[in-house]
C-alpha cells in the first residue's frame, strides 16, 4: 500500500437473523480476515469474545459504517453480558433470536427515539470509528449507504442478499449470509482507505486541540473548536452550568429590524439597487426562512419597478373561500354558474391591491365559469439590470446568462471573489452575536491569524478553517450557542449588498456586463482597456469593506444556471459545476450520484477539447462510466418488467441502458389507503439491463441515451452570448 496503514484498526460488520448471526472483521492491511458464527448449526462465542478481548487489551479501534448506531450497540450488549457471566464466573452465552431482538429494538428505536438504545461514548468499551458519522452521512442532504458507496466506488459486485430481513435461513443461505458479511466488511474497508486523510487529521487534530473528534464531521470539529476557544477566552460565554445542568445561552428574537442589519457604508446610485436596499430598509421579520421570496406587487415598493414578475392566480370559490363566507355545499357552488360577492372583491382588493379578476368558461356544466383573483408576484427579491436579473436570498446573491461566452480580442471574462467572506465580513465589521460580545470578535480575528500562519495541508490550518467558515450556518441553528438570527441576517443581506456595490461601480464606470453572480463573488465581461479602471474600483471596494478580493481571467465559459457551468482559465484550469461535473470519481463526492460519468466527460471533451461527444462515447472503454443506478424506499419496490411479467429487483439498482432488456418500474404505495399501488417508470423510454455484478455486463449499451444526454446538456449553452 502507498500509506501506511493505522496501527490497531479493526473493520467490521455484523449480520443478523433469526437463526444466525455474523461477525467479520479484518486488520487495515487487508490481513487476518475473521468470521465467527452464533446459529442453531454452530456457536463461535468464545472465539469470539476472545477476539474482542485481545482486541481490547490492545487498545485498538474498531471501524465500521453506521457501526456508533447499530452494530456496536449489539457487541455493546455481548460485552456488557459478558462481563456480568466473567464476574459471576458463569458461561456465557447468547442466542442468535436474542441477538436479533437486540437488533430489530436498536432499528426500531431509532424510528421513535435515536437516543432509547444509543450507547453514551463514556460507555463504549472498546473504541469506535464511524465512517458513516465521518463523512455526515447521518444528514439528511448527505444519507448514503455502503451499497450506493459501492456503486460509487465501482465494485464489482454489489449485489444484495436474496432473502429478505427477518427469515429463519437454511444452511445454505448462512453460507450465502457469510460470503455477504465479509463482503460487506471488505467493501468497508475500501472506503476505510479512501477516508484514510480525514481519519488521519482528526486524530491529530484530537491530539492537537485536546477534544476527542475521532468521530466529529468537519462542520461539528470547526464548531467545536470555534466554541472551545470562546469558552476558553471567556468561560461561560456559551453555556451556563446550573443545578439543572449545562445550558446553551443564546440570543432569542422576537423580531428583526432589518435596518439594524445593515452595513453604514452601503450606498447606490443607480434606481435599481437603491430600491433593494430601501426595500431591505422597511423590512421587520420574525423567522429567516422564506422572507425574500413569492413577494406581492404593492409589497414590494420600487423594486416591482424593475423586478421579473410573474402573474399568479387564486381561485375564487375555492373551498376555503366556501367555508369562509358560508356555503354548505362547496361541490354545489362549484357545479354552477359562480359569482364572486362584493364582500369577497373588497376582503381580496384588501389583502392584495394591486389584484384584478379573471374568469374562466367551463365545460361541464354548460355555461358555468370559474372566477380568479390575479395579482403579481415576485417569487423572489429581484431585480434586473441590462437584461441580467439577480436574486437575493439567504443563502445569498444569485444570478447567470444562459449560453456561451468566450474572451474576444477587445473584451475579456474576469472572475472575483472574496476571500473567506463571511468570516472576514464579521471580523471587518465587528459583528457577533448579541450573547458573545467582542470576544467574538477577537475570536473569529484570532483564528483567521492563526490559519495564515499554519503551512497550508497541515492538520491546524485544515481544523482553523473549518472554525471560520461553521460559524455562519451555526449562526441561524437554535440548538447552538452561536445562535443569534439578527447575525445571520447582517452578514448574509450585508453580503448581498456589499457585492452590488461593487458590481453597480463596474457596471456604471467600466461598461461592465456581469453574466454570474453567486454569494461571494460574480464574473463580467469588461473591455481589456477598462481593465486597469476595474481594477481601481476593486482596490476601492476592498478599503470601503476591509474585505480582500481575488480574481481571475476566463477564456470561457459555458453556463447552464448559476449551479451548473464549465469555466477555462487563462492558465488553462477547468472548473466544473453541477450537472458537467465528474472529475475523478474518488473526489466527487461519496454522497453524489456518479451515474453516466460518460456523459460529463464527453460534453467537456467537446466543448472544451473541441472534440466530436458522439464519438467519444462511442469508443469509451471504461464500462463504470456507463452506469447508472436508482434506488427505492424500503416501503416501495423496484421490478423489471419483461415479457409483461414482473420480475423484482433490488433497492439500491445497478444498470445500463441496452439494446436489448427489460423496463425498470419502481412501484409505490398507495396515496390513500385502499387505493392502487402506483407504477413509476425509470428511463421510460429506454430498455435496459440491471448489473449489480459487473460481470454481467458484456458492452450491449445503448449508446443513444448518452448521446441524447450529453446533447441536453450541450444545447443547454449552445447559444453564443456576443452582446455582453
Amino acid at each position: 500500500m502507498k500509506k501506511q496503514f493505522f496501527e490497531g484498526h479493526w473493520i467490521y460488520d455484523l449480520e443478523i437473523f433469526p437463526n444466525c448471526f455474523t461477525f467479520c472483521a479484518v486488520y487495515a492491511n487487508g490481513k487476518g480476515l475473521r468470521t465467527f458464527e452464533i446459529s442453531d448449526r454452530k456457536d463461535e462465542t468464545e472465539q469470539m469474545l476472545e477476539f474482542l478481548r485481545k482486541i481490547k487489551a490492545s487498545g485498538h479501534f474498531m471501524v465500521g459504517f453506521n457501526n456508533r448506531s447499530f452494530d456496536y450497540g449489539i457487541l455493546h450488549h455481548i460485552l456488557g453480558k459478558a462481563r456480568i457471566a466473567f464476574k459471576n464466573g458463569e458461561k456465557v452465552n447468547y442466542s442468535p433470536k436474542e441477538l436479533y431482538d437486540v437488533g430489530m429494538q436498536i432499528i426500531n428505536s431509532a424510528k421513535d427515539d435515536k437516543f432509547m438504545m444509543s450507547v453514551r461514548d463514556e460507555d463504549v468499551i472498546i473504541p469506535q470509528i464511524d465512517l458513516y458519522l465521518v463523512h455526515h452521512y447521518n444528514n439528511k442532504a448527505r444519507a448514503t449507504s455502503l451499497k450506493m458507496l459501492e456503486f460509487n466506488m465501482r465494485s464489482n459486485n454489489i449485489e444484495d442478499l436474496p432473502f429478505p430481513v427477518g427469515k429463519p435461513l437454511s444452511n445454505q443461505e448462512k453460507e450465502t449470509l457469510l460470503k455477504y458479511n465479509k463482503h460487506d466488511v471488505m467493501e468497508t474497508l475500501k472506503f476505510y482507505w479512501y477516508s484514510y486523510d480525514a481519519l488521519k487529521l482528526r486524530a491529530e487534530l484530537s491530539e492537537q486541540f485536546g477534544f476527542d473528534c475521532t468521530n466529529f464531521n468537519d462542520t461539528k470539529i470547526g464548531k467545536e473548536l470555534f466554541i472551545r476557544t470562546l469558552e476558553k477566552e471567556s468561560p461561560g460565554c456559551c453555556y451556563t452550568t446550573g443545578k439543572y445542568g449545562r445550558k446553551i445561552n443564546q440570543t432569542k428574537r422576537k423580531k428583526i429590524v432589518i435596518k439594524d442589519c445593515l452595513f453604514p457604508y452601503i450606498q447606490f446610485d443607480r434606481p435599481e439597487f437603491r430600491a433593494v436596499h430601501e426595500w431591505f430598509k422597511r423590512q421587520v421579520i420574525t423567522e429567516t426562512k422564506g422572507v425574500f421570496s413569492d413577494l406581492l406587487e404593492h409589497q414590494l415598493g420600487d423594486v416591482a419597478k424593475y423586478a421579473e414578475m410573474v402573474v399568479k392566480k387564486k381561485k375564487i370559490g375555492s373551498q376555503s373561500d366556501c367555508i369562509k363566507y358560508g356555503f354548505d355545499d362547496w361541490k354545489g357552488a362549484r357545479s354552477k354558474t359562480y359569482y364572486p360577492t362584493e364582500q369577497q372583491i373588497e376582503d381580496l382588493k384588501k389583502e392584495q391591491p394591486m389584484g384584478w379578476i379573471e374568469e374562466k368558461e367551463l365545460k361541464s356544466p354548460k355555461g358555468a365559469k370559474s372566477y380568479y383573483w390575479c395579482y403579481n408576484v415576485a417569487e423572489t427579491l429581484n431585480v434586473v439590470i441590462n437584461g441580467f436579473r439577480y436574486d437575493y436570498g439567504v443563502g445569498g446573491i444569485h444570478g447567470a446568462i444562459q449560453g456561451t461566452i468566450r474572451t474576444t480580442a477587445k473584451r475579456t471574462i474576469q472572475t472575483l471573489d472574496v476571500s473567506s467572506y463571511y468570516p472576514n465580513m464579521a471580523i471587518a465589521n465587528k459583528i457577533y452575536p448579541q450573547h458573545l460580545g467582542e470576544t467574538f470578535c477577537k475570536v473569529y480575528k484570532d483564528l483567521y491569524v492563526e490559519r495564515k500562519r499554519q503551512p497550508k495541508g497541515s492538520a491546524a490550518n485544515a481544523a482553523l478553517k473549518l472554525a471560520l467558515n461553521g460559524v455562519y450556518g451555526d449562526s441561524n441553528n437554535e440548538f447552538s450557542p452561536l445562535y443569534d438570527p439578527a447575525y445571520t441576517m447582517s452578514i448574509t443581506i450585508g453580503g448581498q449588498l456589499s457585492l452590488c456595490m461593487l458590481m453597480e461601480k463596474l457596471i456604471n464606470h467600466c461598461d461592465a456586463r456581469i453574466i454570474m453572480c453567486n454569494t461571494d463573488g460574480f464574473e463580467y465581461v469588461v473591455d481589456n482597456e477598462m481593465i486597469p479602471e476595474a481594477d481601481k474600483w476593486v482596490k476601492w471596494w476592498d478599503g470601503v469593506t476591509g474585505l480582500e478580493m481575488e480574481g481571475d481571467t476566463y477564456t470561457k465559459m459555458f453556463i447552464r444556471d448559476v449551479n451548473n457551468y464549465i469555466s477555462v482559465t487563462q492558465s488553462g484550469k477547468v472548473k466544473l459545476k453541477g450537472a458537467y461535473e465528474y472529475m475523478d470519481y474518488d473526489k466527487l463526492g461519496w454522497h453524489k450520484n456518479h451515474s453516466a460519468m460518460v456523459i460529463p466527460m464527453a460534453v467537456k471533451a467537446h466543448l472544451v477539447d473541441g472534440e466530436d461527444f458522439e464519438e467519444f462515447i462511442r469508443l469509451h472503454e471504461n464500462k463504470f462510466d456507463f452506469m447508472l443506478r436508482t434506488k427505492v424506499p424500503r416501503s416501495s419496490k423496484l421490478v423489471m418488467v419483461i415479457d409483461d411479467e414482473d420480475v423484482e429487483q433490488q433497492n439500491i439498482c445497478r444498470y445500463y441502458p441496452a439494446k436489448e432488456g427489460g423496463k425498470l418500474i419502481k412501484i409505490m404505495p398507495p396515496l390513500v389507503e385502499g387505493g392502487e399501488w402506483r407504477r413509476l417508470g425509470i428511463d421510460t423510454d429506454w430498455t435496459v439491463k440491471t448489473c449489480n455484478n459487473i460481470a454481467d455486463f458484456n458492452w450491449d449499451v445503448d449508446y443513444n441515451y448518452y448521446i441524447q444526454e450529453a446533447q441536453k446538456l450541450i444545447d443547454a449553452v449552445s447559444e453564443e452570448v456576443t452582446n455582453v
